[in-house]
């Protein structure tokens, strides 16, 4: 069961964070999980992270881009 999958099955877990990278087309191509969100956005080359909600909605729109 992928990622997609499994946001879409299980509930969302509150203050959970996300990271992605995306390749030059726009697709997401790495999901990372932040274990400690307050110290990751202390760093001065952290990503925007997304919570499951919004990590779902770009995981759909990427897969019905894919299609």
């Amino acid at each position: 069961m992928g990622l997609r999958a499994t946001l879409k099955k299980n509930k969302t877990v509150r203050g959970r964070r996300w990271t992605i990278r995306k390749d030059s087309d726009g697709r997401v191509t790495e999901v990372k999980m932040i274990f400690k969100p307050e110290e990751y956005k202390q760093y001065s080359n952290a990503r925007e992270m997304y919570g499951d909600k919004s990590l779902l909605e770009i995981l759909e729109k990427d897969y019905e881009a894919s299609r």
